[in-house]
């Protein structure tokens, strides 16, 4: 159990990891974004509800779900979240290293016994 917090205390003082608390704080403390992200949310519960009485392939919901599109585009678009998600990237894709070769020996029935 030991080997666990030692593992994770390392993944936090990782360079990839330490970036992206960085871009994750910049992005929260922009106003732009903190606008485009409410927008983005607005925009979703609309076409959420638009779907509560119209069909997916309606003209009506067809609007609404190019609203959604064209609002979330311009929140991924911002500079910091683009930088974000670039940082976010590389940390998934180290946890899914770390999955691999750490935990996948007890998900694939390597540590479960057989009946």
């Amino acid at each position: 159990m030991k080997e666990a917090y030692v593992l994770k205390d390392e993944m936090e003082k990782d360079e990839r990891v330490i970036n992206l608390k960085k871009a994750e704080k910049a992005m929260e403390n922009c106003e732009d974004v903190m606008r485009l992200s409410y927008a983005f949310s607005c925009a979703q519960d609309e076409y959420n509800d638009i779907l509560k009485h119209f069909e997916i392939d309606s003209a009506e919901a067809k609007k609404y779900q190019k609203k959604l599109f064209e609002v979330k585009r311009k929140l991924d678009e911002h500079p910091l979240v683009k930088n974000y998600l670039q940082h976010y990237q590389k940390v998934r894709l180290m946890y899914e290293d770390i999955q691999e070769s750490v935990f996948r020996p007890f998900t694939k029935g390597g540590c479960i016994e057989k009946r």
